[in-house]
């Protein structure tokens, strides 16, 4: 009896993450890279988004805000590639290649972001690869050109 609701639920609940998968406006995940940590993309039509990324690296922490515009590859059903742009702000400790002198400092910067996304039909998972080349223009001003990830989302 127990196997039975066990196997009714989670046939429940595929049936429905597949079907709702198809129309989302969220993803939140997990972000591995430069930087590691968590990143939320909010749609506001099928082509548009902001995403949020919150991240840590050399001892710091740093957080990111950018425009995506979303682009269907016509190679696959559900690959797409985008692009955009926002704004960085970073928190660093004096281990940082940022930070030159003994106190923690604060950067801000912007930032551009070019990458290719996989979503799952069958699942609501959403899977992202990307660049985000950084120029920072307060505190340490120099270029990040190493910035790149891949994520694992949740889609809702």
């Amino acid at each position: 009896m127990f196997r039975k609701i066990i196997v009714g639920c989670i046939f429940i609940f595929f049936a429905y993450s597949s079907a709702y998968s198809q129309e989302y406006s969220n993803v939140i995940g997990i972000r591995a890279g430069l930087p590691t940590g968590l990143t939320y993309k909010r749609f506001f039509d099928e082509n548009s988004a902001i995403e949020g990324i919150l991240g840590t690296r050399w001892r710091g922490v740093s957080m990111s805000l950018l425009y995506e515009y979303h682009k269907e590859t016509n190679l696959y059903p559900g690959l797409r590639w985008y692009f955009g742009g926002g704004a960085a702000l970073g928190f660093y400790d004096n281990q940082s290649p940022w930070v030159v002198g003994d106190d923690y400092k604060a950067i801000f910067g912007v930032e551009v972001v070019v990458g290719i996304d996989y979503n799952f039909a069958e699942v609501p998972i959403n899977l992202s690869f990307d660049w985000t080349p950084l120029y920072n223009i307060i505190g340490y001003t120099d270029f990040d050109l190493l910035q790149f990830a891949i994520s694992v989302r949740y889609m809702f």
